[in-house]
């Protein structure tokens, strides 16, 4: 009697070592993941008057691609410099004069371990999501380089 109810404990034990090790793990994947995620947003600069796109994450944003967002569709790309940690470029102003009076903002980026995020502001409301989102996926044909539009 006594070895099945030792059996029977074992097993408890067991079964439950087995979920609590496989609970801390998937919390240490998340925890790794957000630690090297990035955050792009989109900030208006009142003194030289232009957008800036800021990453405010905790890792690099890489292969950073902003699009617009005139006449309800998400048009003209534009690739950026990728983005280190803290790191803050000025989007060309001819990018963006000339297309919608109050444009929508996107910017796709992927950290270093090719997940991919994308950060849309529009009508003073940021939104940052995993994944692509409602971006169109024919977009790579159509990306222009930022070094066009330098003054």
């Amino acid at each position: 009697m006594t070895d099945a109810v030792s059996v029977v404990i074992a097993g408890v034990a067991l079964v439950v070592s087995v979920i609590v090790f496989v609970d801390s793990r998937i919390r240490e994947v998340r925890a790794a993941r957000l630690a090297r995620k990035p955050a792009l947003v989109f900030v208006w600069n009142h003194e030289q008057r232009a957008w800036v796109l800021s990453n405010i994450g905790s890792g690099p944003a890489l292969d950073v691609v902003i699009a617009q967002l005139a006449k309800g569709a998400w048009g003209h790309p534009l690739r950026m410099p990728e983005m280190a940690v803290q790191d803050a470029n000025v989007v060309p102003r001819r990018w963006y004069e000339g297309w919608d009076d109050n444009p929508g903002l996107c910017a796709s980026y992927r950290s270093i371990t090719e997940e991919v995020y994308t950060t849309k502001t529009a009508h003073d409301r940021s939104q940052i999501r995993e994944g692509l989102g409602s971006m169109p996926a024919n977009f790579d044909a159509q990306i222009e380089a930022h070094w066009r539009y330098r003054d």
